[in-house]
């Protein structure tokens, strides 16, 4: 990493992406505002074009003349365009430091910016810093749900390949890429889902993630419905294997061997899956896809050595280590 110590506008861009949050906008801003800090911030909210009151609520916001808010009301709905509204507002970013808070979720530590901040500060080899989170329903009561976050110290690209997260997308607060030479966004820039992990991807193959052990934000998890990615997910193959494969070729492109050999991994992982779990492949149609795998007898023996830490072991973070 570097370029990260030049002088910057602000210290932190909180970029709020919001679509039909009306029910929940005000509270995700307010959780915001409520911030004690030692450090300055600018807030941008891209509204992108909600079918809802989402833009009324934001209007009647907007004349309380909060410091450092800036909203950015959309023209048309971004989702396909070419830059999406969490990205223009990445792209927009003047900070020094970055985190999103997406319009339904909310912060629920007045000291949050304040800590990761200062942490960042201190720690200069780390690239991001995350926390733990609580996950509540639509009413925000909070749920009787664990979120697949990192409970060690640092999360690494073990913990990625066991589908654990540093922390939910408000948890995680990064060094601005827009700072850091030769950051590549093109794998965060697929149309591909869901962009958390793309993020934790990419920032993980330049550099370090810690995690602090505390809850600091909630998670509004809806599956039933809503316009949340968990809302609306439905298990494609198609989808799943671009999505791998992009990553495998992102790691390559890069030249990151650890992350090119995570990436071949769960690229067979997820075939295994189609065929042996949800049925989506004829055997000789399995057999056709192994093919894109670039090193199986090795994404074999990691997967079985993946097994004895998961059920023998039970290992939390079962991925072998590649000492790459």
């Amino acid at each position: 990493m570097n370029n990260t110590d030049r002088d910057c506008p602000v210290m932190l861009s909180i970029c709020v992406p919001t679509y039909n949050h009306e029910k929940y906008i005000r509270q995700a801003l307010e959780s915001i505002f409520m911030q004690e800090t030692q450090y300055s911030y600018e807030i941008l909210v891209g509204e992108d074009k909600s079918t809802d009151n989402t833009k009324q609520v934001l209007q009647e916001i907007e004349k309380e003349k909060h410091k450092g808010l800036t909203v950015f009301y959309r023209e048309k709905n971004m989702n396909d365009s070419e830059c999406r509204n969490s990205l223009d507002l990445l792209q927009k970013s003047r900070g020094k430091y970055v985190i999103f808070l997406e319009g339904d979720d909310y912060w629920t530590d007045n000291q949050k910016i304040d800590n990761q901040i200062t942490f960042l500060e201190t720690h200069p080899d780390f690239i991001a810093v995350a926390h733990n989170c609580i996950v509540v329903d639509e009413c925000s009561n909070i749920k009787d749900e664990k979120y697949e976050e990192c409970h060690d110290f640092e999360y690494t690209l073990e913990h990625y390949a066991c589908e654990i997260l540093p922390g939910q997308t408000a948890t995680v607060m990064m060094r601005n890429p827009n700072y850091i030479t030769n950051f590549d966004m093109s794998f965060i820039n697929t149309r591909s889902m869901p962009g958390d992990r793309k993020f934790n991807f990419t920032l993980l193959c330049y550099g370090r993630i810690a995690c602090l052990q505390k809850k600091m934000s909630a998670y509004r998890h809806v599956t039933s419905k809503g316009d949340s990615w968990s809302a609306n997910y439905r298990y494609d193959y198609e989808s799943t294997k671009q999505w791998y494969m992009e990553q495998l070729h992102f790691s390559k492109k890069i030249n990151n061997k650890k992350a090119y050999i995570i990436a071949d991994y769960m690229l067979y992982a997820a075939i295994r899956q189609a065929f042996f779990v949800h049925h989506k492949l004829s055997p000789i149609r399995f057999l056709s896809e192994l093919r894109l795998v670039e090193n199986f007898w090795k994404c074999t023996f990691i997967f079985i050595r993946r097994d004895i830490n998961r059920y023998i072991l039970r290992k939390e973070v079962f991925f072998p280590n590649l000492n790459c």
